[in-house]
């Protein structure tokens, strides 16, 4: 009798663990991409591919972003773009947010954003840092990706 009062809690346990291990699928969210890669997202009449189209070092303290987003919903978009740059100890630097109004369905927009990480601390982003980019805007849903990157060796 004993084991049918617990039989419910563990069917409910194991359909919460089988939830979680699904997260990545939970529109937007997505795995970690390569810089070459597109971040695709959809809600509803909302959707919008991503991607990094450069990475700039200035001073060896600026870092600068430069993000495409294309409209390829039914709905005009605006989107806030929030970057945070990780080293691979997981510490985080946030960057300055990146506006794009008003992109219309089959429409681009590239903007510049910028990040600034502590002077002399360029070598420590290498294999295993991250840029993770939240963005929020027409839908109520915020999407979210990383790209992993290297910052001592960029691609040309």
């Amino acid at each position: 009798m004993r084991f049918l009062c617990i039989l419910p809690g563990l069917i409910a346990l194991i359909i919460v663990a089988g939830c979680t291990a699904t997260a990545p699928s939970i529109p937007g969210i997505q795995q970690p991409l390569s810089l070459n890669q597109q971040a695709h997202f959809e809600y509803d009449e909302y959707a919008f591919d991503a991607g990094i189209n450069h990475i700039e070092i200035q001073d060896n303290q600026t870092i600068v972003v430069t993000l495409t987003i294309v409209n390829t919903g039914k709905e005009g978009l605006t989107l806030i773009a929030s970057p945070v740059l990780y080293n691979p100890v997981g510490e985080e630097y946030p960057g300055a947010e990146i506006s794009f109004n008003s992109i219309a369905p089959n429409h681009q927009a590239t903007m510049k954003g910028s990040i600034t990480i502590p002077e002399g601390s360029l070598n420590l982003f290498g294999q295993g840092s991250t840029l993770k980019i939240r963005f929020q805007g027409s839908s109520p849903v915020p999407y979210e990706t990383s790209w992993n990157i290297d910052l001592t060796n960029l691609p040309s």
